[in-house]
């Protein structure tokens, strides 16, 4: 990898001409929790719907979004997932 002591421009990085995206800024993190409350809420829909705790396979099966693996990758597990939801009835 590259030396910590080399700094990089990132604006060289844009091939965008100025004046592109001259709009408000959207930190970062507030797409993200919204991205986190979206799945959130999913997990819900799918557990009042079925009353059951979703896997890989029945969350894929069920054409649920935001896709398994993204599910995977927001929380470490499904399972981290339902703990997310605060399902207290749940032994997860």
């Amino acid at each position: 990898m590259g030396s910590p002591d080399v700094v990089v421009d990132l604006s060289s990085h844009n091939t965008n001409p100025p004046g592109v995206f001259d709009g408000e800024a959207v930190p970062i993190s507030d797409v993200a929790d919204a991205r986190l409350e979206e799945a959130v809420a999913a997990l819900r829909e799918f557990v009042d719907q079925r009353g059951l705790l979703p896997t890989a396979e029945s969350w894929t099966e069920a054409a649920m979004r935001p896709s398994e693996k993204t599910i995977r990758r927001q929380f470490g597990s499904f399972r981290g997932a339902i703990q997310r939801a605060a399902y207290p009835w749940i032994d997860v």
